[in-house]
């Protein structure tokens, strides 16, 4: 467990640097002569060069709201890219396998819709921007049984307003 938290860290680090790194481009607004804060920069409208992230799903391990590297890229690219489009809000929506009960799953996907809210909120994404559902069991990827089943479902979806 320790292995894993020290893991989360390095690469939340890792991903403010990278984030602290990407390249923007500045464009100009409408709002008269206020383009300066405190610090001397400018705060006019940033428009980040990102794309939209190819994928807004991260997947989970059987009964677990860890991320793992995989989601942790995934997450990686969505923050970068919700930084630099600052008035998109999203929505992040927690869902399980079939196994467990009705309460269990939706307490479940709740701990990872807020696992993924945490990470992106972790790498400067706003909080306020970021609601948080749980749809447990309800809404499956896949009907059928067996693992390979299974796993498709145990996942958050990130879906912009």
């Amino acid at each position: 467990m320790k292995l894993n938290k020290l893991l989360l860290v390095g690469l939340a680090a890792f991903g403010l640097m990278a984030a602290g790194c990407a390249k923007h481009e500045v464009s100009s607004t409408s709002s008269g002569g206020h383009g300066s804060n405190t610090h001397g920069a400018s705060t006019h409208a940033v428009k980040s060069t990102a794309s939209k992230p190819s994928t807004n799903s991260v997947y989970f391990a059987f009964d677990s709201s860890a991320l793992d590297a995989a989601g942790s890229a995934t997450l990686d690219a969505y923050a970068a890219w919700l930084n630099g489009h600052g008035g998109v809000r999203v929505t992040v929506e927690g869902n399980c396998d079939q196994r467990g009960s009705r309460e269990y799953n939706l307490a479940l996907g709740q701990q990872r819709a807020d696992s993924v809210k945490d990470y992106l909120v972790a790498h400067g994404v706003s909080a306020s921007r970021i609601d948080t559902v749980s749809f447990g069991e309800e809404r499956p990827a896949c009907t059928g049984t067996g693992e390979a089943c299974w796993a498709q479902n145990r996942h958050a979806d990130i879906v912009s307003r």
